[in-house]
């Protein structure tokens, strides 16, 4: 982004969109500005679940609801989102991702997941100040600023470490609500808004000390929080974005361009910071999105709106705060009105919503005799891609391609390997380990020396002639002799089960009161077991017949009494 647009001329861009008869579904959100921005695109909006091309909900969507989806209908989430969206999720998978590139994934706070890496935040504490969060919260609720975390070591939350040292404006401390969405995750199609929010704190900063930890509205920026202080001062100007404490994000890029600092570098760190982010989980939405999917071709069911709360400290180097994905579209104040309006119609008119696949869909259920559609080729497929990408590049509106873009190939190294190549890597995988497991049973398993025969036993000996002798003698192998137990621990013949090899003892039953047979044959000697416990033999039951009767015999037996 060479140049960005003022919220003003954002505002007043032409929008280039092509009207069809739409149908949208807004039974399941609360706000209100998704309505207007509907009603000027010229859409209708519908309860039916059937005749709807798109459903629009505020909260995560459920397996069962994604089955339900037919093959011409979209959804504002993706399958799995919740690992964006969670704290307890980013963190695990963003470390995951720090630990094959340290270098390229450092734009977040080192970050650990209680209670299950309470062992590495312990040795931390006295060293710096952490800020903890619940695992599933949002708008600030259940965050504070701690030296000590033992007493929460056991519980469930997210630690981070905190940074101190952010770029201040009006001595203020800020971040930035950036808007992004993701289009499509196979192929990954991301784009971002070029207006967005600036949320400011209401108390001048100071740097934490065990004084002011305590207070909220110095180190947090949350607009849920900070609304409720008495200093909060409310934009009602929208030609005066800058002034307040929450402002619009164009305003603040030219107060740092202002003041002399690259705006292309810092925007140009944000965008690889998101790009990122999403690679870090594309992997597993792909593979809940493709498994879910219906067989469409071309069609993309899925796309949704992320929040990236993002943080400049004093050297202007943006860090990850949190991912939301479910952003607030409330509109408090006219500022909210204009950002948010504009944001959900430009995403509408990017998504491209047509009937034909409604059209198609429904004359093949109306048809006597129902056919599958025919599979695309991959020439159509590829053709159809790129149709895809010149609507997307002739209607961005307010919107920036960032994926893919002209860095594309530094990315790669990021992406999950494709499915053919991961097939290919489990196949090496289980060949290793079946290898390894060949090579572990041909060591334990070691055949006897054709020089060397194995002792045989006499016949004889008994079962007590055996105790005493080792495993060697009596196998004539070198094998390394279990340790034994204690003689009250032993178990009976306890000497005959280390003896598995060359003899071999079967059961044979005899009656108690004979002796024991042994069978002299040359080739192997038999080892005899006692007699197995006598039981007393089942009854027998015997099968009575009864003698047959009519009810007309009883009732002439009644008449002649």
């Amino acid at each position: 982004m060479n140049v960005f647009m003022s919220l003003q001329q954002l505002d007043q861009l032409p929008r280039d969109f092509i009207k069809r008869k739409i149908m949208i579904n807004l039974e399941q959100t609360k706000y209100k500005v998704i309505d207007e921005a509907v009603q000027l695109l010229e859409w209708k909006i519908t309860p039916s679940e059937v005749e709807c091309h798109i459903f629009w909900k505020d909260t995560y969507v459920t397996d069962e609801e994604y089955r339900r989806l037919l093959p011409y209908q979209r959804i504002n989430h993706f399958p799995g989102s919740y690992m964006l969206g969670k704290k307890n999720e980013l963190c695990r998978n963003l470390n995951r991702m720090r630990k094959m590139f340290p270098d390229d994934y450092d734009f977040f706070p080192r970050t650990w997941q209680l209670p299950y890496q309470s062992e590495e935040v312990r040795q931390k504490q006295g060293k710096a100040i952490f800020i903890v969060k619940p695992e599933a919260n949002c708008q600030g609720r259940g965050i504070f600023l701690t030296k000590k975390l033992d007493p929460f070591l056991d519980k469930h939350y997210v630690v981070q470490e905190y940074l101190s040292n952010p770029y201040l404006i009006d001595g203020l401390k800020f971040d930035l609500r950036i808007y992004v969405l993701l289009k499509s995750i196979y192929p990954l199609k991301i784009f971002m808004y070029q207006e967005g929010l600036a949320r400011f704190s209401t108390k001048k900063y100071v740097k934490p000390q065990k004084k002011n930890l305590g207070s909220v509205t110095m180190h947090l920026t949350n607009y849920a929080i900070n609304k409720r202080s008495k200093d909060f001062v409310f934009n009602n100007d929208t030609n005066k974005d800058d002034v307040g404490h929450k402002r619009s994000l164009s305003s603040v890029l030219k107060y740092l361009q202002d003041q002399g600092h690259d705006i292309n570098q810092l925007l140009n760190q944000i965008k690889k910071v998101i790009v990122k982010t999403i690679q870090s989980v594309q992997g597993d939405l792909t593979h809940l999105y493709r498994s879910q999917q219906h067989n469409t071709d071309g069609i993309e069911q899925c796309f949704e709106l992320f929040g990236f709360d993002i943080l400049l400290d004093s050297s202007l180097k943006p860090w990850l705060l949190e991912v939301n994905h479910t952003p607030s579209f409330s509109t408090d104040t006219p500022l909210d009105k204009i950002i948010k309006r504009n944001l959900i119609r430009d995403t509408l008119i990017l998504l491209d919503v047509k009937n034909k696949p409604k059209k198609i869909y429904l004359d093949q259920k109306r048809a006597p005799v129902y056919q599958r559609p025919i599979k695309m080729s991959l020439e159509e497929k590829e053709k159809q891609q790129i149709k895809m990408s010149l609507y997307e590049d002739k209607h961005l509106n307010g919107y920036i391609k960032i994926y893919p873009d002209e860095i594309k190939d530094y990315y790669e190294q990021f992406m999950p390997p494709k499915l053919k190549e991961r097939d290919s890597m489990i196949n090496q995988q289980l060949e290793q380990f079946k290898n390894v497991e060949r090579a572990l049973k041909n060591y334990i398993e070691v055949k006897p020396s054709k020089s060397k025969n194995a002792k045989r036993l006499s016949t004889n000996q008994s079962l007590s002639d055996l105790d005493g002798q080792s495993l060697q003698q009596l196998t004539g192998r070198n094998t390394v002799i279990p340790q034994t137990r204690a003689v009250s621990q032993q178990r009976p013949f306890s000497s005959i089960t280390t003896i598995n090899r060359t003899i071999s003892a079967v059961r044979k039953p005899v009656l108690s009161n004979q002796y024991q047979n042994l069978n002299t044959s040359q080739n192997q000697k038999r080892l005899v077991y006692p007699s197995p416990v006598e039981f007393h033999p089942k009854p027998v039951y015997k099968m009575i017949p009864i003698k047959n009767f009519s009810f007309q015999k009883i009732e002439n037996n009644q008449k002649n009494e």
